[in-house]
């Protein structure tokens, strides 16, 4: 398992603490925005395991489609070699095949939340332009990056119904979240299917080698597997070359046009607003046929943010806020057998940091806070916040704090207006705190009756 090796003194470690839970509360806010959307349509959540047997990456590697992200290997005590979880996308297609999901009813809506590894390269530069930071490692110290994803997944639906509705809860939480259209935009490509995708790839070739003395060296390298990559190089001579190139659209079967348009017009009659970008081919060589991307806007000079995506002139990409695609190619690979599925995936720490940068903070705000203090008090919480949910009062808490004074201003921090204070006191003669978090003023009541005090409370 990978360690840390980055020394810090206390008050540095506690700080840091103090920042990833803040970051961990952004983060499910922003999932929890993603997950209401979806349920409406249908979606369900499920778990994935936060390892994978190295077994099943090889298959992906196998079938052309491991791309460049490398995943985390370590190995087990018994000997056996695991992946830490690359991708939550690809997560949910290894669970529909390892837990025979393929006998219930299609098409099979879900979603899930994970916390995903990939190896880079020291001094690499993250998706959203950042460096990302090496003082961690996995193995021979190599650097790792590690971020938030929330994802969703429609398997065996053929139509492109699928991709439409995946693409409409992402556009909608993007929206609800309040990054809106003149923020964040949508951007679609077409892979083509087999028939379509070797011309293309053919052509695309051909005029990159005839130009390959003015490409950047990582294009050079890229040219050799992978030259749809060379489009999307933010090098300024790159960015050039790729102006001029052969774009898969010129190369489109019948039956790929007919997709891309179908798609389309789902998009306008939902008045989702996209922009077709040729040069776009995305990260994951698993996405493919039609792909997506949600994109940060760049800001222009001036200070308003770009109308257009294709006016992208910064030396750096836009951060990616969501991606997605046909994934039907990595369930072949993985299942052994064809099934439709179309996957898209929210990368939570690219939208908490993109609505930190436009000082727009997600909206963390709830009613209740509960507040726990002592062992015994810790054991009766889970039966007073069942007791809550079941009631529908929207309550947080942070049952793995001891400091009564870090709850307190988690509850501050959530805006909570009103905190549950048990302690040992409490939980012995079966009463309860309720504190008003504005004006201090607290009572305490049997807990028999919180149920009835806090609705009172919570209506005026």
């Amino acid at each position: 398992m990978p360690k840390t090796h980055h020394k810090t003194k206390g008050a540095d470690l506690a700080a840091a603490l103090d920042r990833t839970a803040s970051d961990e509360r952004e983060a499910g806010a922003i999932s929890a925005t993603a997950d209401a959307i979806a349920r409406f349509y249908g979606f369900e959540r499920m778990r994935i395991s936060p390892m994978e047997s190295a077994a099943s990456w090889a298959l992906l590697a196998r079938a052309d489609l491991s791309d460049a992200r490398q995943p985390v290997f370590c190995k087990m005590r018994e000997g056996e070699e695991m992946v830490l979880c690359p991708s939550a996308a690809l997560g949910m297609v290894r669970a529909y095949f390892s837990h025979h999901m393929q006998d219930l009813p299609h098409p099979l809506k879900i979603m899930t939340e994970a916390e995903t590894y990939t190896v880079v390269p020291k001094k690499a530069v993250g998706r959203s332009g950042k460096k990302v930071s090496a003082d961690m490692s996995a193995g021979d110290d190599a650097p790792y990056a590690a971020r938030r994803e929330w994802a969703l997944a429609m398997m065996g639906e053929d139509s492109l119904v699928a991709e439409a509705e995946i693409i409409q809860i992402i556009w909608k939480t993007c929206a609800e979240l309040g990054l809106t259209y003149d923020m964040a935009e949508l951007r679609i490509n077409v892979t083509g299917c087999q028939q379509c995708r070797a011309p293309f790839r053919s052509a695309l070739g051909a005029y990159l080698r005839a130009r390959a003395s003015r490409l950047c060296a990582i294009s050079r390298r890229d040219l050799k597997s992978r030259p749809a990559r060379v489009l999307s190089c933010t090098d300024e001579r790159c960015r050039g070359i790729a102006e001029a190139a052969p774009q898969t659209l010129d190369f489109l079967c019948e039956k790929c046009k007919k997709r891309l348009r179908t798609l389309l017009e789902f998009l306008d009659e939902a008045r989702v607003p996209y922009f077709l970008d040729a040069r776009m081919f995305g990260e994951s060589a698993w996405l493919g046929e039609v792909i997506f991307m949600v994109v940060a806007r760049q800001p222009s000079p001036d200070g308003d943010d770009e109308r257009s995506g294709a006016s992208d002139t910064g030396s750096g990409a836009p951060a990616v806020i969501a991606e997605g695609g046909r994934m039907s190619r990595a369930a072949h690979a993985l299942g052994g057998r064809e099934l439709p599925v179309v996957a898209g995936t929210v990368f939570l720490d690219a939208v908490a940091e993109e609505l930190s940068r436009r000082s727009r903070g997600v909206t963390v705000s709830t009613d209740v806070f509960f507040i726990q203090l002592g062992e015994l008090a810790k054991r009766k919480s889970l039966e007073i916040l069942e007791a809550l949910r079941e009631a529908g009062v929207d309550v947080k808490e942070s049952l793995g704090r001891d400091s009564i004074k870090i709850q307190f201003k988690i509850a501050e921090r959530v805006g909570a207006r009103y905190a549950l204070v048990l302690g040992q006191k409490e939980a012995l003669d079966t009463t309860i705190i309720v504190r008003e978090t504005g004006s201090g003023i607290q009572e305490t009541i049997p807990q028999d009756k919180l149920i009835d005090f806090l609705m009172k409370k919570i209506k005026k």
